[in-house]
This record gives C-alpha cells, structure tokens and sequence, in this order.
C-alpha cells in the first residue's frame, strides 16, 4: 500500500498546474466577452437614441413643418442621441430626409475625449471601433385603419373645422353635395364590423363598406368601447358617397354601402343610441347645455363631440398611410 501512497503523493499540485494554463485562456474570452459586450450596450443606447430623434423630428414635421429647419433638427437629434447615452455624448450626423414623409437620423459612438469611436477595455493596443446606428420615422394621414364600426358624412365634417361642438344625428336625413358635387346624406352611418368585435378595417383603396342599416351599434361589444373612448380623440372614417343596394347613388332612404374618402380625428364627448347605449349629452359640456343645436333627446340618435387637428406617434391602429389629410396624421419608426 505504501507504494500507492507514494504515488497519489507525486501528483500533488497538478491541478494547480491545470487550473493555471486554463487561466489564461479564460482570462482571454472574459476580456473578448466584456469588450464585445460594452459594444452592444453602447449600440442599444444609441439605437434609443435614434429612435426616439427619428420621432420627434417626424412630429414637429407633421404639425410646425419643422424639416425647412436643419440646424433645429441637428439639435434635436443631438439631445436625444446625448440622452439616451450613459456618458451623455453621441456623434450625430445631419438628418436627412428620404422623402417628403420621411426623416432618418444616424449616430456614431463618440468618447468624452473627442474620439470617434470605443476603445477597448482589455485589448490594449487594439484600435477604437465605431458603432454606428440608423432609424427612419415616417409621417402622414392614414391611408387604412381599423376604427369604430361608423362613417361620418363629408358634409358633416366640412364646415366643422372650427373647433365647435358638434351634434351628428343618425335620425335626420340632411341632404347635402359631397366633394364631387354628388348629393350625399348627412349624419353618420354604422358600417359592417370585422366579426365579433365594434371594428371596422377600412381600407381607402377600396371602393365602399358596406352598410349596417341599424340606427344602434352593429354589436353589443360597442358599449365597452364607446365607454372607453369617451373624451379621448379616434380616428372616423369620412364618406363622400352613398349607395343604395342597387349601387345607385343614395341620399334617402336605406343605404346600402359607403365611399370612404378619408379618415378624420373627432374628440367623442357623448352619444345617445338605442337601448341602453346612452350617455345624456347635455350634462358633459357647458357648451353642450346652452345650445340646443348639441343637445339629444326625445328620438334623437347621434354622438356628440369635436373634430380635431391631432398628431399621434400610437400607431396601433393605423394600417398604413398615405390618405388625404383631414387633420389627423400619424407618426411610426419604419427602420
């Protein structure tokens, strides 16, 4: 036995011996890991950075037309790129503007001593790497949507730009020319709602919707989004012609589909439809009590609200763009 002793003696120290070459590589792929990780931090909080420039840029655009201005859209890219950084220094170029719709910003890595670029933590020697990011914002009205299952005549919403409270009846047959010279009927009208749910998915390309000739909600889901909707701004959809089932130009009587021309942001205040979907108008709005143009009551079906001038970077519901603009546009990162 002792032979054995003397044996399991001679090895001792081994997997010191072991645990010291296998340092040296470990020590190796720490410092690669660490060095490549600090240049992924570093590009996500550029991205950010980007992101968020590419946005706002694309907003101001939308509603002050901002983009005749470079030097305000340096600054602002520069604000948002120093932003989002843990140092609080970015390089960013000029944004330039790929379209008349469209802006894209681009940041590089910048040290707090001017250089371009990340110099590694562990590669001593090694040259500075620069990381660069881009994003591209656009912005327009919409060109498709999915929206509450009703369309609101053009004639309605033509002299309404003033920003007054507006009553619009289902149970009044205004007559009145659309764009085209067309007469069209007045008031709002329900649309067929994708299956199961208060939405419709509009399209502009397409040439009609088809009617729902009910004067309630197409659905009983309705009442939970007119709830959640009250005093909030959404998108409705604009017709400029009607049509009975025989696709013969309506103006009384039933309808049978709807031209969609364009969407319009209306702010929702009130509404009062059959059954129990009802919200008494008269008691939202000061305006609302004195005039008795905006007020619902007896047989009276109709919503009650403003149309609006509305730019909006949640795009949730937007399809795409491209629509007529009615004073609703929309703002998205598309790169």
């Amino acid at each position: 036995m002792r032979w054995i002793n003397r044996l399991l003696r001679s090895e001792r120290g081994a997997s010191a011996v072991m645990v010291g070459i296998l340092m040296i590589p470990l020590l190796g792929f720490l410092a690669i890991s660490i060095d490549v990780g600090a240049l992924y931090a570093e590009k996500a909080q550029l991205q950010n950075g980007v992101d968020a420039a590419a946005v706002a840029i694309a907003r101001n655009c939308a509603i002050d037309d901002l983009c005749d201005s470079p030097t305000t859209a340096v600054a602002q890219a520069q604000s948002f790129a120093n932003a989002n950084s843990n140092d609080a220094t970015s390089n960013v170029l000029t944004p330039t503007f790929p379209t008349s719709s469209s802006v894209q910003v681009i940041a590089t890595t910048l040290e707090e001593s001017g250089a371009f670029g990340i110099s590694p933590f562990f590669a001593i020697g090694a040259a500075p790497t620069t990381v660069s990011v881009l994003a591209q914002a656009e912005w327009g009205s919409p060109g498709g949507a999915n929206v509450l299952p009703l369309a609101i005549s053009y004639c309605e919403f033509r002299p309404a730009l003033d920003g007054t409270l507006q009553l619009i009846r289902y149970d009044r047959n205004l007559e009145c020319a659309g764009r085209d010279g067309h007469p069209i009927p007045g008031g709002f009208g329900w649309i067929e709602p994708i299956a199961d749910t208060c939405e419709a998915a509009i399209d502009l390309t397409s040439a009609t919707v088809p009617s729902d000739p009910e004067n309630d909600p197409p659905t009983s889901d309705c009442d939970t989004y007119f709830n959640a909707m009250l005093n909030t701004t959404i998108l409705v959809p604009i017709f400029d012609r009607a049509y009975d089932i025989n696709g013969t130009n309506a103006v009384t009587g039933v309808v049978g589909s709807y031209h969609i021309y364009a969407f319009a942001a209306f702010r929702i205040t009130g509404w009062k439809f059959s059954g129990n979907n009802n919200l008494p108008m008269t008691s939202l709005d000061p305006v609302a009590q004195a005039s008795p143009a905006t007020k619902c009551t007896g047989n009276c079906r109709g919503i009650q609200g403003y149309f609006d001038h509305w730019v909006s970077v949640d795009s949730a519901e937007v399809k795409k763009l491209g629509g007529p603009n009615l004073g609703a546009e929309f703002v998205r990162l598309i790169k």
